[in-house]
């Protein structure tokens, strides 16, 4: 596709209100695009319409902002200059963040069990709570009404008819609450056959067994009827132009719960997937891996704001070293890096960062030649979307991340993985905390450890899953919410440091199970002396272990021609949850990985000596490699890294070893099946070609 090699990507964020006639006024569609330039954009979003619901074209289903109302060509001459200079368009669309729409039609409108919507509960205690205003900005827009269905449909059309668009991009599509007017509470009993839920907490730990059935059934719809809404959007557009490539906004899929209902149906309505998200450097590449393998078509797209931390903070900017180790981090697994920043309210932008910008984008040009082949990962972290039920327990993203982080430290080849991908090419596939939502994918996992894989599954949460591939069976929880897990006879050497007088402790409860009659027990539970409830002690400032239990907490078993091992806890993720030190615990990745190597012995397709903080990606192309080294740091000021060792496996010798883009040759050994070179000392990025 033509956006196969755009990586140099930007957006104008242009949430701007209209009631004062400055906002926009000093708008330049010229100097717009000469920021462009500078910047050495090659593909631009352009707001069309914002979450204020204000549109930048003549609309007769819409309200147009007043500035586009005097000026009607302002942002056709962006996307008319944007042509002229070879820069693709991409035009912006909110899709249930619109503030106009709302007020106009309250009928539309996103409305909580008393009908009204969170703007309305918001506006009325403005004079009881000035801290609600913020909240009040936003109006949310029901996916389920038909007229909001054809209003987003007809307001597609005027934008395809008054633009020249290269693509359409869709913000915004997950569901902020449960919604209880007339059309969903109608759709919700012909889909499931009830009424909408009400529960007396949103936290699903807390939720009894009832609230708990319901509340699953609930997401499910969610991602049904989120899905239906935003197949109509991209279906809609490729009638209109079947060649135009559609996005939605996937930033959900990681950032919210599970509640939000953007999951895979969302990213079967997208030509390539991206999304705007706001974590550390370690979330950022976290996300670049899932983007990159649910993707139609790549290259993936990673937005990050040139804000600090985000656009809340209008005019603190990143340093440059911040956004540079965020382009390489982007680059490490070849994806595109679209840059957002804020259109100030008077309609200029600041000429400096585009300065920067274009450093950063002439940096990398050199390498996007290179931006191809396979990635090479021996570990699939499987991720759910339907797994991420509370923020207050160990849940499958926040443990996907914590052990995603882990195995960068390792420099262990991974990737991350969900039900679509093939999981076949992967040594080991660890599957943690999937909760029963997830079922409706559980085939996979099966067929993939039928078949000879080595699957490690996390807690309970998933009772068919387990039952089926372990014969376990559920018979509680531990009162106690540490515990430790002992070693059994034999196995010790597998949990490196611990031992059975001192055991590996965890900050959560435990699934108290009966093994399946054809487990091996690699670990028991072994509880502290008291319980919670209990006033007295062993130690004041801790809970030591003390009670020695059989109950299993690491098992494996035979299943079909593979492995699958269980843990009762999820030490893929933090040991001690809401830690404000938020210390990851490389002991416990170590331990995942000698419970993977017992029940496999494999090697890695790449080992290094590297600093922990020192990312490596490894693309495998016909007649050469590359390897990626990226510094990982949220530091203001990156920091030089002394050189070190990669060794990678291939099946012959090389012919060379060079360092790009200059192709500066590198001194390289061949041993044992792997070549083995020096880098130079690192400077947030460098990009190695191993030719034969």
């Amino acid at each position: 596709m033509w956006y196969s090699d755009l990586y140099r990507r930007h957006l104008l964020d242009m949430h701007i209100d209209d009631w004062r006639d400055e906002f926009l006024s000093e708008f330049s569609a010229e100097a717009y695009v000469e920021n462009l330039k500078k910047a050495q954009i090659n593909y631009a979003m352009i707001y069309l319409q914002s979450h204020a619901g204000l549109c930048y074209f003549p609309t007769k289903s819409g309200t147009m902002h007043k500035a586009a109302e005097k000026d009607p060509e302002m942002i056709r001459r962006v996307i008319d200059l944007c042509h002229e200079n070879n820069i693709r368009v991409c035009g912006y669309y909110s899709l249930f963040y619109n503030t106009r729409e709302h007020d106009n039609h309250p009928e539309w409108r996103l409305i909580q069990k008393n009908k009204k919507s969170n703007r309305e509960m918001q506006l009325s205690k403005l004079d009881l709570d000035c801290s609600s205003a913020s909240g009040a900005r936003y109006g949310f827009l029901c996916p389920n009404n038909p007229e909001h269905m054809q209003f987003v449909l007809d307001q597609i059309d005027e934008m395809i008819d008054y633009f020249e668009l290269d693509a359409l991009f869709f913000d915004m599509p997950f569901w902020n609450h449960t919604c209880f007017c007339e059309h969903c509470i109608k759709d919700y009993l012909e889909i499931c056959g009830q009424e909408i839920p009400e529960f007396s907490t949103n936290e699903y730990s807390k939720m009894n067994d009832n609230e708990k059935e319901k509340y699953l059934k609930m997401l499910d719809y969610r991602y049904f009827s989120m899905g239906r809404f935003i197949r109509k959007v991209t279906d809609h557009v490729k009638e209109r132009c079947p060649d135009m490539p559609v996005e939605h906004n996937y930033a959900s899929s990681i950032a919210a719960s599970s509640a939000s209902g953007c999951g895979q149906e969302v990213a079967d309505c997208c030509d390539y997937v991206g999304g705007d998200l706001y974590g550390n450097i370690y979330n950022h590449s976290f996300a670049c891996k899932y983007f990159k393998n649910i993707s139609k078509n790549q290259p993936f797209e990673q937005m990050f704001s040139r804000c600090k931390p985000s656009l809340g903070m209008h005019t603190l900017t990143k340093t440059f070293d911040q956004m540079k180790v965020s382009v390489s981090s982007t680059m490490a697994h070849h994806g595109a890096t679209l840059v957002i920043d804020a259109i100030d309210p008077v309609g200029t932008m600041d000429a400096r960062l585009y300065d920067t910008v274009g450093q950063l984008f002439n940096f990398q040009k050199p390498y996007e030649q290179y931006f191809t082949g396979e990635m090479v990962e021996d570990i699939g972290i499987y991720y759910s979307n339907r797994s991420k039920l509370s923020f207050n327990i160990p849940n499958s993203r926040d443990c996907a991340i914590a052990l995603s982080g882990n195995l960068i430290r390792e420099h262990i080849p991974f990737g991350v993985v969900s039900a679509i991908n093939d999981l076949s090419k992967y040594k080991y596939v660890i599957a943690p905390m999937l909760a029963s939502l997830e079922e409706i994918n559980n085939q996979c996992l099966i067929d993939y450890v039928k078949n000879g894989g080595v699957l490690l599954l996390s807690g309970f949460n998933n009772p068919s899953l387990v039952k089926e591939l372990t014969g376990h069976k559920l018979l509680g929880y531990t009162d106690e919410i540490n515990v430790y897990v002992a070693p059994s006879n034999d196995y010790e050497h597998l949990f490196d440091c611990f031992n059975t007088k001192y055991p590996l402790p965890y900050s959560s409860s435990s699934p108290i199970i009966e093994a399946g009659e054809n487990s091996t027990v690699l670990g028991t539970i072994t509880l502290p002396y008291t319980k919670p409830d209990e006033i007295k002690f062993a130690s004041i400032h801790s809970n030591p272990p003390g009670i020695k239990t059989d109950y299993p907490a690491v098992t494996i078993n035979n299943y079909g021609k593979g492995k699958v091992i269980w843990l009762s806890v999820p030490l893929e993720g933090k040991v001690v949850w809401n830690n404000p030190a938020g210390w990851d615990y490389t002991e416990y990745t170590s331990i995942i990985l000698n419970l993977l190597q017992f029940a496999k012995k494999e090697t890695y397709s790449f080992t290094s000596d590297a600093p922990t903080n020192v990312e490596l990606t490894l693309f495998k192309n016909d007649g050469y490699y590359t390897v990626n080294a990226s510094l990982l740091t949220d530091e203001p000021r990156a920091f030089k890294l002394s050189a070190f060792t990669v060794s990678v496996k291939t099946e012959k010798a090389p012919e060379r070893v060079v360092l790009l883009p200059d192709e500066t040759e590198v001194e390289w050994s061949y041993n044992n099946g792997y070549v083995t070179f020096k880098t130079q000392d690192l400077n947030i990025f460098d990009m190695y070609k191993i030719e034969f």
